[in-house]
């Protein structure tokens, strides 16, 4: 059970059994600040928007900071022994020199407990300030729209003004058109009238189509003729001469080796000793010019027919080509071809090949000229 106490009457109500005050100075705080904002308000009932809803209750602030003390009062009887917080340990100090240890005494009797002192008076209550009333509580929310009232009764029925005249329909479509009435005589001639002033002229008309060239006109006189312009710079010369001087069999379809190169001028046409190409490197117009000499080998199936033709690219050129039959084994064809040819792609390879048979070629030179 609880005791109360009235703080305003210093009056403690019995209203417990076996209560025992402390009679302790009571001091009122000074005022605390405002409690926060109340609980919001409970929803009103539906209906038709309610009043704004009732503040809440004031909040509890908190506690306000301690009041002056009043004067002491007198010393009551020593209350319950209060258990205070334990300090914090202080540094452990030098350990002494241990003392000789004493004799135990005899424990002596248990004493009388004295009797418990009177209370005394409860001393002056401090009163402090009242503290700030708390901010009102938020509008509690809106209450829900109540049902809708019964429809009232009808009102007599009102007799309006006429309505405005409306819009004429639309109108009917045109009747079918009457035959033509016979036609009257014609009218006497009236006088002609004065002429009227010259109207404003129309705007251009368009332009006609262009007409026929007309006959071409004689050739004039020729002109003197101009001075003559500067002599141009020579061109640059290209050539090689490129030979085999002993005798070097050929198989039938091979291209003729020229083991040696005798002359090479300007870097456009080159070639390799012991090679059967002729390597162009630049675009333009080239003339090869070929001469030598051929016989059949010893074990040839005569007749046989030599042909010999220059060949760009691996591509038979169409235009020059030597051909000799062989009939006996002791005869030789002295050869020559020539052949004029344009190179559009570079590298181009330029060769002479035999066909025919197996064949037997000496004295063998290529002349190549850009042109």
């Amino acid at each position: 059970m609880s005791c109360f106490f009235d703080t305003d009457k210093n009056d403690c109500r019995r209203e417990c059994c076996g209560c025992i005050l402390t009679e302790t100075l009571l001091v009122r705080g000074s005022m605390g600040p405002a409690g926060p904002t109340g609980a919001q308000g409970p929803a009103g009932q539906r209906g038709p928007t309610g009043p704004t809803g009732a503040t809440g209750a004031t909040g509890t602030g908190a506690t306000g900071a301690t009041g002056v003390t009043g004067p002491t009062g007198p010393t009551g009887a020593t209350g319950a022994t209060g258990t205070g917080a334990t300090g914090a340990t202080g540094p452990t100090g030098a350990m002494g020199a241990t003392g000789a240890t004493g004799p135990t005494g005899a424990t002596g009797p248990t004493g009388v407990t004295g009797p418990t002192g009177a209370t005394g008076p409860t001393g002056a209550t401090g009163t402090g300030a009242t503290g700030a009333t708390g901010a009102a509580g938020a509008t509690g929310p809106a209450g829900a729209t109540g049902p809708t009232g019964a429809t009232g009764a009808t009102g007599a029925t009102g007799t309006g003004a006429t309505g405005v005249t409306g819009p004429t329909g639309v109108t009917g479509p045109t009747g079918a058109t009457g035959a033509a009435g016979v036609t009257g005589p014609t009218g006497v001639t009236g006088a002609t009238g004065v002429t009227g002033p010259t109207g404003a002229t129309g705007p251009t008309g368009p332009t006609g189509p262009t007409g026929p060239t007309g006959v071409t006109g004689a050739t004039g006189a020729t002109g003197p003729t101009g001075a003559t312009g500067p002599t141009g710079a020579a061109a640059e010369t290209q050539a090689l001469t490129a030979y085999s001087t002993p005798a070097a069999p050929v198989t039938g379809g091979q291209a003729l080796i020229f083991d040696r190169t005798s002359t090479q001028i300007g870097s456009a046409i080159s070639h390799a000793d012991n090679s059967a190409d002729i390597v162009i490197s630049q675009p333009g117009n080239y003339v090869a010019i070929y001469n030598g000499t051929a016989y059949p080998q010893s074990n040839a199936s005569l007749p046989e027919t030599n042909l010999l033709a220059f060949t760009l690219n691996g591509t038979t050129l169409n235009g020059a080509a030597t051909q000799h039959v062989f009939t006996t084994a002791n005869e030789t064809s002295a050869q020559s071809a020539a052949q004029a040819f344009t190179v559009t792609s570079v590298p181009a390879t330029l060769q002479i090949v035999s066909t025919g048979g197996n064949f037997i070629y000496s004295n063998t030179a290529l002349n190549v000229f850009k042109i």
